[in-house]
């Protein structure tokens, strides 16, 4: 049976066993949520002290998190960060992300000095021109603004700070920021390889030396990236018994990023690789096509092993990292010969989304099969705008729009 302990505050409970529960109430956590703290000894003289103790610890705990006058930016958008962490709120790559912004958007620049309680609106758009003129991009600039604003409405809910600057001004720099992304003539909607670069990019991942090694190592991965579309994470975590051999089936339900080893020992590396689920939290099966399908029978021969090995993996049988292949698939965009748009893996995912569009395949699709959302899959992986040479100049045309129900020459009515 429960009774109240001394001057009313908290709950004794005698346990059957003879012990002594107490639990006490000691004030809110940082999401809104009342703290309770529980202690059971064996009677209540030692519950009241143990109670103390780890009262004391707590609220010695708590003040190091509260948000003082005398904190900076940086101070709250690090805190607000932690906390996150957490909480589980964040994947540990979209953590690193946002540490980057903090060090490197705000830090570096005189707002990230400036005592919270201070900020104005003015202070931010201020920075906001800052950024502008250091020629960031801008999606990198829009990322340090939703940090301060975020890391600001954090402060507000706590009730360590009385009011956003951010709050007021977002939308309209929002605004502002879409209208720098204004594209002219000769500018690219997607980057993506064009239909003679994607051969001639096909072909040059397989080129092989007299004694039969393929020149590089990872030209045959670079070809499941552009005969799948998926991810990097995504193909560097496949195994063998992912692939269904028999029914052209592919099970991807997980990726690999390197994340900031923060708890790294004297013998570790700054960065670690950590296996978790996709980056939109679904798993999928895709029905691969005959390219894809080649490409895996390749890398079967290349490097044969069980079902539960990697299916990418170097020469040295170790796994492959997103790092490795970009520096690979640079190689072969620099030995094409192809301009500085084209970089990155992503390229790749762009060119298999446009190449299914141009093909005839819905947008809902698309996004199902490349596994994200159909908003992103429209605005950031299908180019409406078409690569041609011209001379020695490559220009960017919009094609006649085709009639998407007409049916394709030689279809058979029937």
């Amino acid at each position: 049976m429960a009774s109240r302990g001394t001057k009313g505050q908290g709950f004794f409970k005698d346990n059957p066993d003879g012990t002594v529960t107490y639990r006490k109430g000691v004030g809110y956590k940082d999401d809104g949520k009342r703290k309770t703290l529980t202690v059971t000894a064996k009677n209540r003289a030692v519950c009241m002290r143990l109670m103390k103790e780890k009262e004391d610890n707590w609220l010695a705990e708590k003040a190091r998190t509260v948000i003082t006058d005398i904190d900076t930016v940086e101070d709250l958008c690090t805190r607000h960060l932690v906390f996150q962490m957490k909480g589980g709120e964040l994947k540990p790559k979209s953590a690193d992300r946002r540490e980057g912004t903090i060090k490197n958007q705000i830090a570096k620049y005189p707002i990230g000095h400036m005592q919270v309680q201070v900020v104005s609106p003015t202070d931010i758009e201020e920075h906001i021109n800052a950024l502008i003129k250091k020629d960031l991009s801008v999606s990198s600039i829009e990322k340090a603004l939703d940090v301060i604003n975020a890391a600001y409405e954090w402060g507000v809910a706590r009730g360590d700070i009385k009011a956003n600057p951010a709050l007021s001004i977002k939308k309209t720099i929002k605004k502002r920021l879409s209208k720098l992304e204004a594209k002219n003539a000769a500018d690219a909607d997607v980057i993506v390889l064009s239909e003679e670069e994607e051969r001639a990019f096909q072909e040059e991942c397989l080129k092989q030396y007299p004694t039969g090694r393929y020149k590089y190592a990872g030209g045959l991965i670079g070809r499941i990236l552009l005969h799948t579309g998926m991810r990097v994470g995504e193909v560097i975590s496949l195994r063998w018994k992912d692939y269904d051999k028999k029914e052209g089936l592919l099970t991807i339900n997980k990726s690999t990023s390197l994340i900031i080893n923060r708890d790294r020992k004297p013998d570790e590396k700054n960065y670690k690789a950590v296996v978790g689920t996709t980056k939109n939290q679904k798993a999928r099966v895709i029905q691969l096509g005959s390219d894809a399908r080649k490409d895996l029978e390749l890398m079967s021969e290349l490097r044969p092993g069980t079902q539960d090995d990697l299916i990418c993996r170097s020469r040295n049988g170790k796994p492959y990292t997103a790092t490795m292949l970009e520096h690979c698939m640079l190689t072969i965009y620099k030995n094409l010969g192809f301009g500085d748009d084209v970089s990155g893996l992503h390229v790749l995912r762009r060119t298999f989304a446009t190449r299914m569009y141009d093909n005839g395949a819905g947008v809902k699709e698309i996004a199902a099969y490349i596994g994200d959302l159909e908003s992103t899959t429209m605005q950031y992986y299908i180019a409406a705008r078409k690569k041609m040479k011209v001379g020695s100049t490559t220009k960017q045309f919009v094609p006649i729009p085709v009639d998407r129900n007409k049916p394709k020459e030689g279809d058979n009515d029937e």
